[in-house]
């Protein structure tokens, strides 16, 4: 059951914005600072699915996933009020997220997807896709 009223809920779900989230995008541009990996940009407009970062010199195009927001099968959970509407909201959402990898692979960018619980945790592929991106920005290749 949920702690709030369906109101206050409401309330809560509409203050919570795709953008400048603490636990996904700004973690990551710390660490991408912290590694002193540069030549990238937030939200290019201009970039199929507006990447949360995008290497232009590189090609490459990198989000950064909502566990939630996602439906991440490693540790999404689907709410119990109102399952159809959220239901459908998430394969929107990842039907989506397949749609832009597919367009952006065909204009010869490259898309890497890192989860929310891959920067809190600071997995094994998010210090490989770090490095990676450390040697790239510091070669100035995409290859």
């Amino acid at each position: 059951m949920d702690v709030f009223s369906k109101s206050k809920r409401s309330q809560v779900m509409s203050e919570i914005r795709g953008r400048g989230n603490r636990s996904t995008e700004r973690r990551m541009a710390a660490m991408l600072r912290g590694r002193g990996i540069s030549g990238w940009q937030m939200h290019r407009k201009d970039v199929p699915g507006t990447p949360d970062f995008f290497f232009e010199e590189l090609g490459i195009a990198l989000f950064v996933d909502g566990c939630f927001w996602h439906a991440c099968e490693k540790c999404s959970t689907m709410p119990s009020q109102n399952s159809d509407f959220w239901s459908q909201k998430l394969t929107k959402n990842v039907r989506r997220d397949r749609r832009v990898r597919r367009l952006l692979n065909r204009s010869g960018i490259r898309v890497i997807r890192l989860w929310e619980h891959d920067l809190e945790h600071l997995t094994g592929r998010c210090k490989s896709v770090l490095v990676r991106l450390q040697i790239l920005a510091a070669t100035g290749r995409s290859q």
